[in-house]
């Protein structure tokens, strides 16, 4: 058999950048880098085992997403995202998902995928880390269900840049597995409620005060 008569599995170059992508932004919003902590290619490259050109590419794309900067030197950094941040993040993860709750209440949508959301929070230990995981969980998959790619994307983004935001200002401390459920579980009920009446404006303001409460902005909008 001649060289050209072998086949061989196809190399997708987007796949190290996707992956490389996922690895830099599951350590970042873990909190596992400082605010400004410089990010070198070389080095995430060396730790991933690939070239530089994906893990480049990746950290593009984080600063797009706004976790990373370029600096001066056109190197990347963390993002320093802090307390002073969060009445913007907070108002802006409010139109989101009040939007994605109006058009699940409008449309009648089945919410049963949030059980799953729910289980989560009830399998989780008592870290912040686990249970703020939790949390993006239950409030991404309502999002998600309100079935607008747009709405999900721009929200994930918003989503990473809160959990910056939240670290940097130490308020994931006091976080406790228990409470989360029963909060967590009171805004599902009362949005299963609201889907079968028709009527949006009692867990709106709920889910408005739920948000704001959380990210310790409670009179942002009085």
């Amino acid at each position: 058999m001649s060289a050209d008569d072998r086949n061989f599995d196809s190399i997708n170059v987007l796949s190290l950048v996707d992956e490389a992508q996922r690895q830099i932004r599951k350590r970042i919003v873990a909190g596992d880098f400082a605010p400004g902590a410089p990010l070198r290619d070389s080095v995430l490259a060396s730790q991933m085992g690939i070239s530089r050109s994906p893990v480049r590419e990746a950290l593009r794309m984080l600063e797009q997403a706004g976790l990373v900067r370029k600096a001066a030197n056109r190197s990347y950094r963390i993002s320093e995202l802090a307390a002073t941040d969060i009445p913007e993040l907070a108002s802006l993860r409010v139109a989101d998902e009040i939007i994605a709750v109006r058009s699940i209440i409008k449309n009648r949508t089945n919410i049963e995928s949030l059980d799953k959301a729910i289980d989560r929070f009830r399998d989780a230990q008592a870290t912040p880390s686990e249970i703020a995981e939790a949390d993006r969980e239950f409030h991404s998959t309502v999002v998600d269900l309100a079935d607008m790619p747009r709405l999900s994307a721009r929200y994930a983004e918003l989503s990473d840049q809160i959990r910056l935001a939240l670290i940097a200002a130490d308020f994931n401390h006091d976080l406790v597995s228990s409470i989360a459920v029963d909060r967590h579980v009171i805004l599902q009920t009362a949005l299963h409620a609201a889907v079968q009446s028709g009527e949006s404006e009692a867990v709106v303001q709920m889910w408005e005060e739920h948000i704001l409460r959380g990210m310790r902005v409670p009179d942002l909008f009085h």
